[in-house]
């Protein structure tokens, strides 16, 4: 068969899902690909990562709406249960993750690059933590551009595409994400919303608050209401 004449919507909806020649090459096609992202990122950062490890990725324009910082105060957060863990316990609850950020931030943007130093300084400290090992990586890639994106993208498993709903005009890298074979896990925003119509809502890891319901939560904080979570 000719996977290549298929259309989107039959592939996402799962048509060919079941031919065991096509898992083996979809499986080896992700592993080659995520090979050659394990080679890139030890050439530009100095970090060797696993190649079995899921892959999770957050590659777009450092924004504080795009929630780069909500990412990784979740991966700081994990981090904080795993050393509260005993090395077996660790084995059991956690799946190895790569965690991989790129982007720029605007030359005055100030919040924006703490953000970037912030992701940096977490990475430095995850990265080197002997108990932790091969089971959590945090790495930013330096200077990200269409170039970096052919590689990344491809060997992506997980991509996030978080921002705000109703602040993302379209998106994207979300697109070239699931063409590529990528689960998304994102806001009902953008193009999102598309994508997850033609993917299935069981293909899709649906994230946060919607568009209308923004504005209540926000007035909701700014009058001192808001009870977080202990």
């Amino acid at each position: 068969m000719d996977y290549s004449t298929c259309s989107f919507r039959a592939w996402s909806r799962g048509m060919f899902a079941d031919i065991e020649k096509l898992q083996l090459e979809w499986r080896e096609a992700k592993r080659n690909n995520k090979r050659k992202v394990v080679s890139f990122l030890k050439e530009k950062t100095g970090y060797l990562v696993n190649p079995d490890a899921v892959f999770d990725v957050q590659v777009k324009r450092i924004h504080e709406y795009k929630r780069q910082l909500l990412n990784i105060m979740g991966i700081v957060y994990c981090y904080k249960m795993m050393k509260e863990m005993s090395p077996e316990e660790r084995k059991a609850k956690f799946v190895p993750r790569v965690c991989i950020f790129g982007g720029k931030a605007f030359a005055t943007y100030v919040q924006a690059k703490r953000i970037v130093k912030f992701i940096t300084d977490v990475g430095a400290t995850v990265n080197n933590d002997p108990d932790i090992g091969d089971l959590l990586k945090v790495v930013f890639v330096p200077d990200y551009n269409v170039s970096v994106a052919e590689i990344l993208i491809p060997g992506t498993e997980l991509s996030q595409h978080i921002s705000t709903a109703g602040m993302e005009a379209s998106g994207t890298s979300n697109m070239k994400f699931a063409m590529n074979g990528c689960i998304l896990i994102g806001t009902l925003d953008g193009a999102n919303v598309e994508i997850r119509q033609e993917v299935g809502e069981n293909n899709f890891f649906l994230f946060g608050a919607q568009a209308n319901e923004i504005a209540g939560l926000r007035k909701e904080r700014a009058e001192g209401k808001f009870v977080p979570d202990p």
